[in-house]
């Protein structure tokens, strides 16, 4: 009994460490689904190097699922950018990481050192996520 629950806690602790490692700070977990964020540089449609949001997320699911989600970016508490993240789907017991898989919001209407006030705010938020049989073509990885 003891070591079943060790290993648990181990687990739980391995699985947290592995978005850490990465530097994402957890956000939301939600059917499954955790989403860990953290700031960085992504390469806007032009070609030119910006700061942006990176996203992680991970499915904890076995099943694949489909997500989607907008995100809003506050400045003295007031909405100023949003963003949707469009249908996409992710398989059962993987994980997407920020740049690497194109997870990314470039803010366009604030300054590096808006982003870093402490006026500054962001939250996701209408988050649908759908178990589906398989991944296709349409919201494939």
């Amino acid at each position: 009994m003891n070591l079943k629950l060790i290993l648990v806690a181990l687990t739980a602790l391995l699985a947290h460490s592995a978005f850490s490692q990465k530097g994402y700070n957890q956000y939301i977990q939600e059917e499954g689904l955790k989403f860990g964020t953290k700031w960085g540089y992504a390469k806007d449609a032009e070609g030119n190097r910006k700061r942006a949001l990176l996203i992680g997320i991970e499915n904890t699911n076995k099943e694949p699922v489909t997500y989607e989600y907008t995100i809003n970016l506050y400045y003295e508490g007031m909405l100023r950018e949003s963003g949707a993240m469009a249908l996409d789907c992710i398989d059962g017991l993987k994980s997407r990481i920020g740049k690497l898989n194109g997870i990314y919001f470039i803010p366009q209407k604030f300054t590096d050192e808006q982003l870093g006030s402490s006026d500054f705010n962001f939250t996701i938020e209408n988050l649908e996520v759908i178990k589906v049989d398989a991944c296709t073509e349409e919201t494939a990885e």
